[in-house]
């Protein structure tokens, strides 16, 4: 063993971490070399003194900080307002589906009771509870995106069908105006407070060299437990 390993094992040991190699070789080394015996000495008696000196005394700079910092923001949040409004104007069509007979074109109707209308007053439920989930957690709003932005793609797409062929009246169609106006709000969110990385992603990149799960997976297995043991200190090891 060379003096720079036993130098490094005997700070580790000192610091009460594993000093990397074999103690028994450690203690061989220092009882034969004159130098590393002075050095291990040295170091205790320095350790000692930092661990047994007074912590001195920091000055306050808690009133200078606070006197910088920028104060609370009273301006209201429009867009997370307009969300909870559009939320309760989605469960007040829960409410219409479920009780009152929808009007339909030509003076037609739909007499609530059906499984039909069930189903859409369900799913209006969940559009409801998504808006104001990206109103309560803003940071989260993305992750209603998708389902958001397809239900409002798909309810477009076929109102101007409906309507081109006079089978659904403007009333009806001007009920589905607060919910479009919520998504756009909800993308504005998302676009402002959605800046942390995906559920499940990495804040960095990934090296560009990887090609497959198996590889990504051998590099995040847990090493040998052979392996751990005497490895040599940080002086020696390649870390380049």
């Amino acid at each position: 063993m060379d003096c720079a390993t036993a130098r490094e094992a005997i700070s580790a040991t000192l610091d009460g971490e594993d000093p990397g190699v074999d103690p028994a070789a450690l203690d061989e080394h220092v009882a034969h070399c004159a130098a590393c015996l002075t050095w291990q000495d040295e170091a205790a008696a320095v350790t000692r003194l930092v661990r047994l000196e007074p912590a001195a005394a920091a000055p306050d700079v808690a009133g200078r900080v606070l006197d910088h910092a920028p104060a609370p923001s009273t301006r209201l949040d429009w867009p997370r307002l307009v969300l909870v409004i559009t939320a309760i104007a989605q469960l007040s069509i829960v409410v219409s589906l479920l009780f009152m007979p929808q009007p339909m074109a030509d003076g037609m109707s739909v007499q609530p009771g059906s499984h039909l209308e069930h189903e859409a007053a369900a799913f209006n439920f969940a559009i409801a509870i998504a808006l104001l989930w990206a109103a309560a957690k803003p940071r989260q709003a993305r992750s209603q995106l998708p389902v958001l932005l397809s239900f409002a793609a798909v309810l477009v797409g076929l109102s101007l069908f409906d309507a081109l062929g006079g089978r659904v009246g403007w009333e009806r169609l001007a009920s589905h105006l607060p919910l479009l106006f919520g998504v756009v709000c909800a993308v504005l969110i998302a676009r402002r407070d959605g800046r942390w990385p995906w559920p499940g992603d990495r804040a960095g990149a990934e090296p560009a060299n990887r090609t497959s799960l198996d590889e990504t997976a051998g590099e995040l297995a847990e090493p040998a437990e052979g392996s751990r043991k005497y490895q040599p200190p940080a002086a020696r090891r390649n870390v380049a």
